[in-house]
């Protein structure tokens, strides 16, 4: 049991400490938290459909069309609808939303490069192994409980 314990104050540290990286950018920083996992979502992944975003945080759809609407107020997503069948409407960054997207990689990115620089290369591959199972782990289990 220690060691579950041991493992979520971990997690639990390094989303605190990640939540320092989001100061980056004035824009971010107002931002609520479903708000930026969408973001980041659609940046790291690529234009979505709102039911897809729905199953993904396991919300209905219509809580994540309320988000939505509220990120297009402020001008981080549009809605497209699709060329080949005009039913389905994907979500994309705006302007504004690549730009905050792409500052908060780039601050992520030069922290990483000094966590990178700063641990022993055996090291990095453990831990980059240990994310990998975790990753693993946690999509079963995700996965498990959807079934």
């Amino acid at each position: 049991m220690e060691t579950v314990q041991e493992i979520l104050n971990s997690v639990f540290d390094i989303v605190l400490n990640f939540s320092k990286i989001f100061s980056f950018n004035k824009e971010a920083e107002r931002m609520r938290t479903m708000e930026f996992y969408i973001l980041m979502f659609i940046g790291l992944k690529g234009p979505t459909k709102m039911t897809d975003l729905a199953k993904v945080y396991s919300m209905t759809k219509s809580n994540i069309t309320l988000i939505i609407d509220e990120m297009e107020r402020k001008n981080l997503v549009h809605r497209k609808r699709s060329s080949s069948d005009r039913r389905i409407i994907h979500i994309h960054l705006s302007r504004k939303g690549k730009a905050v997207f792409n500052s908060f990689v780039e601050s992520f990115k030069k922290a990483m490069d000094k966590f990178i620089q700063e641990v022993p290369q055996e090291d990095l591959q453990v831990i980059s192994l240990g994310f990998e199972k975790i990753v693993s782990a946690m999509k079963q289990i995700a996965w498990d409980e959807t079934s």
